[in-house]
């Protein structure tokens, strides 16, 4: 850490000595990098940033005046999120000026953006003083660990590459596990799929009702998530929870599992919309989307395959084990009846959560 510090500061004297010996228009930066936030540490000569903000910083000795950049710090802050950015594959990252001080002729300003290292594509980009001046010159220094890299940004180079964007292998592979995790982590989707196959006794009944499922909710997921189709989740996530109280009481009154299908495929574009509302959190690489968007979807699927295959087969056992004549088991409606009650029950608090209590 000191190693990394003492670094800094030797490279950043000598650029900013180099910089007053130059013509105006130059900037120096360091950019330091850890896995949850980066900081970028700006030093600006005064009059040049009078002239960029249209401000007034400097005293009658050109030497930048304390007061006046107080007065002036609003302006500044707001000229200089609007000149740089730390951007990710999948967002620009919100920039917080946390710091402003004056610094001989020239002002030190510290910013900062909740996205580090631990994202892909991360990058800085800089337009400072080049409205003013299209020669500006920022150098450079990018921090990572115990690693310093130089660099300068130009009109034409303004971004500078933090984090190299995921391999496209490791992209399919990261988005594949989120997929999976999604759907046997999230309970309201669980209990959706329980519901649909409580009386499920045939492998055709069960391959239709998942895959109407899996079409109509990757329709869905894929127009959401490319912001083709937009459904806000103070609608969606109620929509959830109502559809599966109301597949939930189906239960009671239609045993006929070959229909199913239809209801699978109607309600499973509400539940596309939840999925893309969980992708949304986690991001889309711009370099990769269509293959992040795909391996996502995947990975629902295996994660729905495996919780079918637990709960058909665990159904059929049951079905053995509680019939009297083992050579025709039937499916007790006592079970399926208690079962989706359950499910019912949950499905209403997680309505009433989402509505009443949002």
């Amino acid at each position: 850490m000191a190693r990394r510090l003492l670094l800094a500061l030797v490279v950043l004297f000598g650029l900013c000595a180099s910089a007053r010996a130059h013509d105006p228009g130059m900037t120096v930066a360091t950019v330091i990098a850890d896995e949850r936030e980066t900081l970028v540490e700006l030093s600006i000569k005064g009059s040049d940033l009078e002239r960029a903000a249209g401000v007034e910083l400097l005293d009658p000795g050109g030497r930048v005046d304390p007061e006046l950049l107080a007065g002036a710090a609003a302006a500044v802050r707001v000229h200089l999120r609007a000149t740089a950015a730390i951007e990710t594959d999948s967002a620009v990252c919100p920039l917080e000026v946390v710091e402003l001080v004056a610094v001989e002729d020239g002002v030190l300003a510290v910013l900062k953006a909740p996205c580090g290292t631990a994202e892909a594509g991360l990058s800085y980009r800089s337009w400072l003083l080049q409205e003013t001046n299209p020669a500006t010159i920022q150098h450079v220094v990018l921090l990572k660990g115990d690693d310093a890299f130089p660099a300068a940004l130009t009109r034409t180079r303004n971004r500078l590459e933090i984090q190299a964007p995921l391999p496209l292998t490791e992209v399919a592979t990261r988005y594949l596990a989120s997929g999976a995790e999604h759907l046997s982590t999230g309970y309201d989707h669980v209990a959706f799929l329980l519901a649909l196959l409580l009386w499920a006794r045939s492998v055709w009944a069960v391959v239709k009702v998942i895959t109407a499922f899996t079409l109509s909710h990757s329709i869905t997921l894929s127009l959401a998530a490319l912001d083709l189709v937009s459904l806000p989740s103070a609608v969606v996530e109620p929509l959830i929870a109502a559809s599966i109280v109301a597949v939930a009481l189906e239960n009671f009154f239609d045993r006929r599992i070959e229909r199913r299908w239809r209801v699978a495929f109607f309600l499973g574009f509400i539940h596309g919309f939840g999925f893309a509302g969980a992708l949304r959190d986690i991001g889309l690489p711009q370099d990769a989307l269509l293959i992040a968007l795909a391996f996502f979807n995947i990975g629902v699927e295996i994660g729905q395959v495996a919780i079918v295959a637990i709960v058909v087969p665990l159904l059929l056992v049951i079905d053995r084990l509680t019939t009297r004549a083992p050579a025709a088991p039937a499916r007790r409606p006592a079970l399926v009846y208690a079962v989706s009650a359950l499910i019912a029950g949950l499905g209403g608090y997680w309505f009433i959560e989402r509505t009443l209590f949002a």
